[in-house]
């Protein structure tokens, strides 16, 4: 919690990495030692809720628990879950599954090329259909918000984050978004993101490429 004048900011990052992902290389112990200035922070790793949990009970972390799924149409990010979400499902499936456990649907990077973004198209036709309820324009991999995705956010009165998708410890809350307190639940957090700040730093550190990725031996379990 962070106290500026006389207001109170939560400081939030809702999309980051663990070991866990596979493709990122931060240990819980330094994930957590990292994530010290946060005051909520929700763990996504690539098919697999397995970090998040422990993060929270071990490590007394404030922890969303999440996953980033890859639908087979671009990729899409879970909150809330408590059971992890079979991939390659496709957008509407995968989004519907997520509402399913009432969790939240929160759209990554959604127009990066370079990236598995679903895209502006699928992006507005899920919007359409009201299946998503946060959307990334601000991602710590990328140098630029992506205000094509905000313009579309802002039509559908959706709220807009800034998130690190940290996937080294470094990168932990290099882009985050700010709230007035701290929610009880998935539909308060989506109340307040709507009255929220985001601040986007572009910061991809390269990755360490003498450490050794663990892979999950139980990826897709909790």
């Amino acid at each position: 919690m962070h106290t500026t004048g006389w207001v109170t900011v939560i400081r939030i990052d809702l999309h980051t990495h663990t070991y866990r992902s596979g493709d990122a290389k931060t240990p819980l112990l330094e994930f957590a030692e990292c994530a010290i200035g946060l005051d909520l922070i929700a763990i996504t790793d690539h098919h697999d809720l397995y970090a998040a949990g422990i993060l929270r009970e071990q490590f007394s972390l404030p922890v969303i628990q999440g996953e980033e799924i890859n639908t087979g149409q671009g990729e899409v990010i879970g909150l809330y879950l408590t059971e992890s979400i079979p991939r390659l499902l496709g957008l509407a499936e995968t989004c519907k599954r997520i509402r399913d456990q009432h969790g939240l649907v929160y759209v990554p990077h959604p127009t990066d090329t370079s990236r598995h973004a679903i895209g502006i198209e699928r992006l507005a036709n899920l919007c359409q259909r009201n299946l998503v309820d946060i959307i990334e324009v601000g991602n710590s991999k990328s140098a630029q918000i992506d205000r094509q995705a905000e313009v579309l956010a802002r039509s559908f009165e959706l709220p807009v984050v800034a998130a690190s998708d940290a996937h080294v410890a470094e990168a932990i809350g290099s882009s985050f978004t700010t709230i007035s307190r701290l929610p009880n639940d998935a539909s308060e957090l989506v109340t307040l993101l709507l009255n929220s700040s985001y601040h986007h730093q572009a910061f991809d550190p390269v990755r360490d490429a003498t450490r050794t990725i663990i892979l999950p031996s139980n990826r897709g379990k909790s």
